[in-house]
């Protein structure tokens, strides 16, 4: 029972930290709004490596015509008693392939990723039990991979997103989402 407290306690504060960041994102982006190229996304996804399901935010600032900067915050639910937050910020270099429907981009950034791994008990080879204290990991890495964007009209698109996460601890996510164009 007390390690289900400590897990719930670690999303709580998660879940805290990231619908923060996702206000502060939206307050700090809001001044483009008026020049008509920023966007906000929301996705969920999977972590391939980690086996975790994602849920994000992602802001889009069109820097050119086919440059844009694009900072995402990722809450990775819990899979054996880790829960996973990472920031990114990265860059898109933007294709429109169909008359402004479809624009696919490869891109490339930052990471930065966060763990907390809940206390939890193992078993040993000589079959005593040992309890492992909670901890949690913050390391940097570099993203690389690529997207695909479907314009359903002028303000509303749909997003697929693949990115592979060099540091630390690599993985790849996949992310699906719907966006809105201020």
């Amino acid at each position: 029972l007390n390690g289900s407290l400590e897990i719930g306690s670690a999303i709580y504060l998660h879940m805290k930290k990231f619908i923060g960041l996702v206000v502060l994102l939206i307050i700090s982006l809001s001044s483009f709004a008026q020049k008509g190229d920023f966007s906000l996304l929301g996705n969920f996804g999977y972590q391939t490596d980690f086996k975790r399901v994602m849920i994000g935010a992602q802001g889009r600032y069109n820097l050119t015509n086919h440059v844009r900067l694009a900072p995402d915050l990722m809450f990775f639910f819990p899979k054996n008693k880790v829960t996973g937050f990472d920031i990114d910020v990265n860059a898109h270099y933007v294709f429109n392939l169909h008359e402004d429907n479809l624009s696919l981009y490869p891109l490339a950034g930052f990471n930065l990723q966060n763990n907390f791994q809940g206390k939890q008990t193992i078993k040993g080879d000589d079959g005593k039990e040992t309890t492992l204290d909670s901890h949690s990991s913050t390391n940097f890495g570099f993203n690389l991979g690529a997207g695909l964007t479907y314009n359903l009209d002028k303000r509303n698109f749909l997003n697929v997103e693949y990115k592979y996460v060099f540091g630390k601890d690599n993985n790849s996510v996949i992310a699906f989402g719907w966006g809105y164009r201020f």
